[in-house]
């Protein structure tokens, strides 16, 4: 035996060739999953492209792109799947409550359709992208699919916003959008992407990264912006706002946003027109008093249904015996969701659901919070998947998010990101001097 063989250590001693060869098949394997599961994301859009296969079997061009990930990512990790992972319990908890909503649902294809696209698909990218992340080539690439996705719905809706300026039939009061139905889902799925983007402009120790953060927060915010969405400015102001708290520039950053509000405001008539809109409660474009409506209803519904809520795809008929008194009935009850993110989890998959997903955003926090003390892109994640809470619970205070095809699978691919990169840390031996977890 030669002299380095008898310094290797016996794990290097004892590999054979044939497991060399194994690992690196394994590891191609990988990389070939990692690819299919970012082309899945970057086709996040595509949900709008439905049809039925066979005349029985409703799909949409999403779903073959990640059922076909989701094939590959399986056989590339099979035996290593993070089965336990941060977010186990409150996962299978969340899944158990959404199935129990599926039989009790008034019309039973509807929720298989959300039971498959909003929870069981998206749950299984998210295991298979905990163990294509745990290196950060294979976690860029995975959020270069997202990014894709996100320049996609942003890039379409500004040359949209662009031509209806110069031909002067842009209206801030019903501002046009494509691919999504509502101006609402651009910035609730654009806002939590900027969260990430954000965290990654400023605390990533590579410049290419935060190159390419920058010029995606700019897209972004320019769609968002334009999108007139209430909700979403409030969101992304609130994201920016706490990115800013982990820099010693936190107070100059939330001047600057209240500066940025208050010129927009004062120099903007779209921006004041659509603000100033809300105190008037018998303009048909008020929403104010649409949601306070719809939120009655929806209470009245919870109180008799409580355990149950109206079943998964059930609120809109399962709302008509409960209306309350309304000047606008028909666009307040033509709502699919109570838009409210505790209403709406609660009346799609019950009260279980509703503290199965408040128990899931608690443990992301507490993720989130483990992972600011490892290395610098592990931690500029973590800050990023903590500003995806605020943005969730700040827009979903007057709106819905998650429920879409895109906004629950950049969800679970943002948990599942999370999970892989900071399996490696937990894994590793802590580093001499440092302070225990």
């Amino acid at each position: 035996m030669s002299l380095s063989d008898r310094l290797a250590p016996p794990s290097a001693r004892t590999a054979s060739p044939g497991s060399a060869r194994t690992g690196a098949v394994a590891t191609r394997l990988e990389w070939g999953a990692t690819v299919a599961m970012s082309v899945a994301l970057a086709a996040s859009p595509a949900y709008v492209v439905r049809f039925v296969i066979g005349r029985q079997l409703p799909t949409n061009l999403l779903e073959i792109f990640l059922g076909a990930a989701i094939i590959v990512g399986l056989l590339a990790t099979r035996g290593t799947v993070p089965w336990r992972n941060p977010y186990t319990w409150p996962a299978l908890l969340f899944l158990i409550a959404a199935t129990i909503e599926v039989p009790v649902a008034p019309q039973l294809t509807s929720a298989l359709g959300y039971w498959k696209d909003f929870f069981i698909e998206p749950a299984l990218a998210a295991l298979i992208i905990a163990q294509l992340a745990r290196s950060r080539a294979r976690a860029r690439l995975l959020l270069s699919g997202l990014a894709i996705a996100g320049l996609i719905g942003a890039g379409v809706n500004l040359v949209n916003d662009a031509s209806l300026l110069m031909s002067h039939q842009f209206h801030v009061l019903t501002p046009p959008v494509v691919i999504y139905d509502s101006p609402n889902a651009v910035p609730l799925y654009l806002v939590p992407l900027d969260a990430i983007a954000l965290a990654l402009l400023v605390f990533s120790d590579d410049r290419r990264e935060r190159a390419a953060a920058g010029g995606f927060v700019v897209v972004t915010a320019a769609a968002i912006l334009l999108s007139f969405s209430r909700g979403g400015w409030a969101a992304l102001a609130a994201v920016v706002i706490f990115v800013a708290l982990f820099t010693v520039w936190r107070w100059q950053v939330i001047l600057a946003v209240v500066g940025v509000a208050v010129v927009g405001f004062v120099s903007s008539a779209g921006i004041r027109r659509r603000v100033l809109i809300e105190l008037q409660f018998n303009s048909s474009h008020n929403s104010a008093s649409t949601r306070v409506a719809l939120w009655r209803s929806t209470l009245g519904l919870l109180s008799h249904h409580p355990l149950t809520g109206a079943g998964l795809a059930g609120f809109k008929r399962a709302l008509v015996p409960y209306r309350v008194a309304t000047p606008r009935p028909a666009s307040t009850y033509d709502a699919i969701f109570p838009h409210n993110i505790v209403l709406n989890f609660w009346v799609e998959t019950g009260l279980v659901g509703l503290v199965a997903f408040v128990w899931l955003l608690v443990q992301v926090v507490r993720t989130g919070i483990r992972g600011l003390r490892t290395d610098p892109f592990t931690r500029a994640i973590s800050i990023g998947v903590l500003g995806v809470v605020v943005a969730i619970v700040v827009h979903g205070m007057v709106d819905v998010p998650y429920f879409k095809n895109d906004q629950a699978l950049a969800f679970w691919a943002i948990l599942g990101l999370q999970a892989g990169l900071l399996a490696p840390a937990a894994a590793a031996p802590p580093a001499q001097g440092a302070a225990p977890p």
